[in-house]
């Protein structure tokens, strides 16, 4: 895998084939996010459209509120590595010129599949001095392309965006025909067991919109408090693909 690399941009392509864009600095008030994510037949299924959107672009995590607040763009710093085919970003978010709030988010991006191509994120909160409340919108979300006939849906047959949106469930996805191509695709998220319950938000209507919502939780002073997704990107449908094998080839690891 090949890399691109510059301040504000990481690019990874596989024989040619683009794979991802990671936009990580130049507009702080964005999170780190991945578009265009593209599927292995090379459909792009990531939007980044703000216009009208109440929702964050591409493949990203949001943290919600730290300890009842949003932490501020403007007390922030942003580093970023990358190597063979894995990328991390650093964001220390700072009060007082002193570090509360070291955030790593880790990619890995497996080699490209005739059916799928699939990243495994990790993310690592590590509270430096006091603990941290995580409350709200603390997740992996996903904003689609343009999709027609687009359907959200989860591990427990749950189909559309009334069944999906504030219910838990082990796995989550949005799928459906690109408006221009007319091509099968969709995204689907892995919380991964150890980071507990997950409650998926959908929006499949209005906006192409999934999010695997964590339950709020506490980090001590000078701890950790890691979570694991996996993310696909895969040609077809849900009665196509076998997403629950995909699933257990993640969590019997």
């Amino acid at each position: 895998m090949l890399h691109e690399f510059n301040e504000k941009e990481l690019s990874i392509t596989e024989d040619g084939a683009p794979i991802l864009t990671c936009h990580h600095s130049g507009d702080m008030a964005r999170p780190p996010y991945l578009h265009p994510f593209y599927a292995p037949n090379g459909q792009v299924v990531t939007d980044d459209t703000n216009i009208g959107h109440q929702h964050p672009p591409g493949v990203c995590f949001t943290r919600g509120t730290v300890n009842g607040a949003v932490p501020h763009h403007d007390e922030m710093t942003r580093d970023t590595e990358a190597a063979s085919a894995r990328f991390s970003i650093v964001t220390t978010w700072k009060n007082s010129a002193e570090p509360f709030l070291i955030e790593t988010c880790k990619t890995e991006v497996h080699p490209r599949q005739t059916e799928v191509q699939i990243l495994d994120i990790e993310l690592l909160l590590h509270a430096p001095s006091h603990p941290l409340e995580f409350t709200g919108n603390v997740g992996l979300s996903y904003l689609a392309v343009e999709m027609e006939y687009r359907k959200a849906a989860n591990a427990d047959g749950r189909i559309g965006q009334s069944e999906v949106n504030g219910n838990m469930s082990v796995w989550g996805t949005l799928c459906g025909l690109t408006a221009a191509e007319q091509a099968a695709v969709g995204v689907a998220i892995f919380p991964h067991p150890s980071n507990g319950d997950t409650t998926f938000l959908a929006e499949d209507a209005s906006f192409g919109f999934l999010c695997a919502q964590a339950a709020p939780f506490t980090i001590n002073a000078d701890t950790t408090r890691t979570l694991k997704y996996r993310l696909l990107a895969y040609v077809g449908d849900l009665f196509t693909l076998d997403l629950w094998g995909y699933h257990q080839d993640y969590t019997s690891m």
